[in-house]
């Protein structure tokens, strides 16, 4: 009984792994072209002029090296004609916390941490945003955090995360918003304990320094860290903020490696993702980067109650990530009537600059946020930006990303039409000059479209049916004895127990 119920559960795992093997493929196996391709479409929409008719698109080595009608290419380029579709650059999604296998950590500060390390190549959220045209995404840690870890920029194609990789260390994610357990004092003490704890250490190391003793090069040896070019010096702190003096008495090599990525963001060399959940919580993260000096280098990420704080954020001139709720209904405590407020219209009137975030992969991603700008009055000029060109600048990747022009990424998406309308497909995604989708070989879309089921991935038909390729187990004629009986009780008694959890 114990073999067959293993078995079982060998046998459902296997197919398991089947199906997210088979699936997986569908998307992302295509054949790749080096990076050079032509591209052909009945219309092409570059967001760096006006649309072209009947445009072409030539992509070497991974870039654009023209854009226009009629022009000259390769004689031996691969060329892909799409005379009845739209080209279109591919969206980039300025903020997620999915694609990670977890998107939180519990300690408050892990900004020693990366986002890397927690990515899941596999994972069907890439696959998702492929088919959806997204071809860039910002992962960044989760809000439950004071300091979070390093974010990282990937596209969604590749097997490992060293394929997919756009822009390693994109930020650090910091959250104003109380983190489970805390309230919003506890957490803005927190804040500042962080800076203030970091100021305490630079001080220290320095005074170390000056009496003869050599603390941080013996921690930094024994934790394993070996000097560089660029870490083998030491150099006065940088940044608009508070100053340690003497600093540059200090190689950087030695600097505590929980430290060292903050004392980055105080010298500006790090973005720094803030969470605010109220236009209070936005009051202090403005503080917090103010008194530590990387206000410049801040994207506030907003609920949607935060519109109230659109008049500071304009005072100083910070880019905003809204989030996937769009609208904000509150209602009057003497009247009782809901009043809406579509959030994006705000922030466009003020002139503050703002991106979008998908509210799903599949049914709502950016293409259908942008929709909705356009439906509420905003233009397409206004709605495409913020899932392109201002979410590419948001992110730091404005001269890569974002539109389609020379010396870009090569990235294109092939819609069946406008790529703000619902009755429009992806049809083919180009990710640096290389075929990654097509939407006529892609079996997941197939059978959930056509209920077509993919080969080698159907589950069993009956529970502890035994699999046609497996022998028959063999009978023992001897009876187990009591001991061997309260060991698969045992067992079976685990068994259960995880299948419950």
């Amino acid at each position: 009984m114990k073999n067959q119920k293993l078995g079982t559960l060998a046998r459902t795992a296997v197919a398991t792994c089947l199906a997210a093997t088979a699936l997986t493929a569908a998307t992302n196996a295509m054949p790749f072209s080096d990076g050079n391709i032509v591209i052909k479409a009945g219309q092409v929409i570059t967001l760096d002029g006006e649309p072209i008719e009947n445009g072409t698109i030539v992509i070497e080595n991974g870039r654009i090296t023209a854009v226009g009608k009629d022009i000259k290419y390769p004689w031996n380029a691969e060329v892909k004609e799409y005379p009845n579709s739209v080209a279109f650059p591919g969206f980039v999604e300025a903020l997620t916390n999915s694609g990670m296998d977890r998107a939180n950590e519990n300690i408050d500060v892990a900004a020693f941490l990366n986002v890397k390390d927690s990515i899941d190549p596999v994972s069907f959220y890439f696959e998702d945003s492929l088919r959806s045209g997204v071809t860039t995404l910002n992962v960044q840690q989760g809000g439950s955090c004071v300091v979070g870890g390093m974010g990282y920029i990937v596209k969604p194609v590749g097997m490992t995360v060293e394929e997919m990789t756009v822009q390693p260390n994109s930020g650090i994610a910091m959250s104003a918003a109380p983190k489970s357990g805390k309230s919003r004092a506890t957490q803005t003490l927190a804040l500042r304990q962080t800076f203030d704890d970091l100021r305490r250490y630079l001080e220290g190391v320095v005074q170390e320094k000056r009496d003869g003793v050599d603390l941080a090069t013996r921690e930094a040896l024994y934790q394993g860290r070996e000097a560089d070019e660029e870490t083998s010096k030491g150099r006065p702190m940088g940044g608009n903020g508070w100053k340690v003096s003497n600093l540059e008495m200090i190689p950087r090599w030695e600097i505590d490696e929980k430290k060292a990525p903050l004392l980055g963001i105080v010298e500006g060399k790090t973005a720094v993702f803030f969470y605010c959940s109220t236009p209070g919580d936005v009051q202090t993260a403005i503080r917090t980067a103010k008194d530590n000096g990387f206000l410049n280098r801040t994207v506030l990420c907003l609920s949607s109650g935060c519109w109230k704080a659109a008049d500071l954020i304009k005072q100083h001139n910070i880019p905003v990530i809204l989030s996937s709720v769009l609208t904000h209904v509150e209602r009057d405590p003497v009247t009782g009537e809901e009043k809406e407020t579509f959030v994006p219209a705000v922030f466009q009137d003020k002139g503050v600059r703002f991106a979008l975030r998908s509210a799903g992969t599949s049914g709502k991603s950016l293409w259908y946020q942008a929709a909705l700008c356009v439906g509420h009055g905003m233009t397409r000029e206004q709605a495409l930006a913020a899932v392109t060109t201002t979410a590419a600048e948001i992110t730091g990747l404005s001269n890569r990303v974002g539109s389609l022009a020379p010396g870009k990424d090569g990235n294109v998406v092939i819609f069946s039409g406008d790529p703000l309308s619902v009755m429009s497909n992806v049809e083919q995604v180009v990710v640096e000059g290389n075929h990654v989708y097509d939407r006529s070989t892609d079996v997941r879309m197939r059978h959930l479209e056509t209920g077509a089921q993919p080969e080698n991935t159907s589950a069993e038909m009956e529970t502890g049916t035994p699999h046609k390729h497996d022998e028959p187990e063999e009978k023992d004629d001897k009876e187990p004895d009591e001991g061997e009986n309260e060991e698969e009780k045992d067992d079976d008694h685990e068994g259960h127990e995880d299948e419950e959890n």
